[in-house]
C-alpha cells in the first residue's frame, strides 16, 4: 500500500523538523518538504496551525498532524512498502525507542539545549561553570541509556529524535567553555559516530547546522 503524496511544513533550522526530514529520507517517503504557506507568528499562521508551531504534516486527504513525534510514529506505522525499519518490532525495543525520544525532549533539550540557546542569545552573560555542570549531568543520563541499550541494535525513531538535539549541543556548548561535549562519554560517542555514518542523517544534520547559522546571523543583524 502506498501513501498519497503528503506535505511537510518545515523550518530548516528546527531540530524537531529535522528529525522528520531524516525519517522521510531514510524511508524514502512520498513527502514534499515545504516552508510555511503563511507567515510565522501571524493570525493566519495560528488559524492554519492551531498549535502554533512547525513541523506539521499535511496528508493528501487534507488532515494535518502536528508535533514531530506524532508525525514520526504516524509515518512509521502507516503501511509504506512493507513498513519502516525505524520502528522496532518488540514491545521492549519500542519502549526503549520512546525512552530515547523522551530523554531528548524532556531532559537534554529542556535542561541543556534550551539554556545554552538562551545563553547564546544573551551574549554569553551566564554562569558558565554551572551551565557546563548541567550539560555534563544531562549527557551522563544519555550515557547510561546508551550503555544499557547496547551498541548492536538497529537505529530507530528515538535515535532520529535525539540526533538533532545532539548536533545543536555541539554547536552551542562552546559558549560555556565546552568544546567537545561527548569526550567524557564513550557510549554516547560511539552512538554519535554510528549515527553520523548514515549519509541521510549526517547530510540532514549539516543542512540544519547551515540553516541555524543563517538564522543566527539574521538575529545578530537585527540586534
Amino acid at each position: 500500500m502506498k501513501l498519497a503524496p503528503m506535505k511537510l511544513y518545515s523550518l530548516p533550522h528546527s531540530p524537531y523538523a529535522t528529525r522528520v526530514r531524516m525519517q522521510v529520507r531514510l524511508d524514502n517517503l512520498p513527502v514534499e518538504v515545504l516552508p510555511s504557506p503563511v507567515p510565522l507568528r501571524t493570525e493566519a499562521f495560528y488559524e492554519r496551525f492551531p498549535l502554533g508551531k512547525l513541523p506539521v504534516l499535511e496528508l493528501g486527504s487534507g488532515e494535518a498532524i502536528a508535533e514531530s513525534w506524532a508525525i514520526m510514529e504516524f509515518l512509521a506505522e502507516t503501511p509504506v512498502s512493507g513498513g519502516s525499519a525505524l520502528l522496532p518490532e518488540s514491545p521492549l525495543e519500542r519502549a526503549q525507542m520512546r525512552m530515547l525520544a523522551r530523554y531528548a525532549d524532556l531532559h537534554l533539550a529542556v535542561n541543556a539545549l534550551f539554556p545554552l540557546f538562551r545563553a547564546v542569545m544573551a551574549g554569553g552573560d551566564v554562569d558558565r561553570d554551572e551551565m557546563a555542570k548541567g550539560l555534563h549531568a544531562e549527557l551522563a543520563k544519555g550515557e547510561r541509556l546508551m550503555a544499557d541499550f547496547g551498541s548492536a541494535r538497529a537505529l530507530n525513531l528515538g535515535d532520529l529524535a535525539l540526533a538533532p538535539t545532539m548536533r545543536y549541543l555541539e554547536e552551542l556548548s562552546p559558549v560555556v567553555g565546552v568544546d567537545a561535549p561527548l569526550a567524557a562519554f564513550p557510549a554516547l560517542s560511539a552512538w554519535w559516530q554510528k549515527v553520523n555514518a548514515v549519509d541521510a542523517i549526517s547530510e540532514t544534520l549539516q543542512e540544519m547546522a547551515v540553516a541555524y547559522q543563517k538564522f543566527a546571523e539574521g538575529l545578530a543583524a537585527k540586534a
